[in-house]
């Protein structure tokens, strides 16, 4: 398929539009005030990526392409707040990773389900299958995005 087919174009300008709506400060607070737990976009995303295994401050830092000593600050609050903790590395004494507590465990769960209900109050009027279809491009989608990002030099 060609990049300037109106369907492309389309796609694309309305993928923009809902990952920049929906990272929006009001947007996130509207999340936050339905989940009952106020995290900022930057707790949010760290203890997602927290959801998935420990990691060592510098391999988040990496991965969100963010400076060490920005994700150095952003899990000490998450520390302060009880929602991470530091743990020595598994198998390098020497280290330390990170490691989502039961508390960011539950936030995460309350921002998703607070997402979930949101997205599912917009998309109200759409129908099943409509919904089945643009879920399941947007999971291709996603998953070559990912592929993308991890294969480039």
């Amino acid at each position: 398929m060609e990049p300037s087919a109106p369907i492309v174009v389309d796609l694309a300008d309305s993928l923009s539009r809902v990952v920049r709506s929906a990272t929006l400060p009001r947007f996130i607070e509207r999340v936050a005030d339905q989940a009952g737990v106020h995290l900022d976009r930057s707790a949010y995303v760290l203890l997602v990526r927290l959801t998935e295994r420990p990691w060592r401050v510098g391999e988040l830092a990496e991965q969100l392409c963010l400076d060490v000593s920005t994700v150095s600050r952003q899990v000490q609050a998450l520390q302060e707040a009880g929602l991470a903790r530091r743990e020595p590395h598994p198998t390098d004494r020497r280290g330390w990773v990170v490691v989502i507590d039961e508390g960011g465990i539950v936030a995460v769960e309350a921002h998703r389900r607070a997402r979930r209900q949101i997205f599912a109050e917009l998309l109200g009027d759409a129908s099943a299958d409509e919904l089945e279809t643009v879920a399941s491009v947007l999971h291709r989608l996603a998953e070559r995005i990912e592929t993308f990002n991890i294969s480039e030099p």
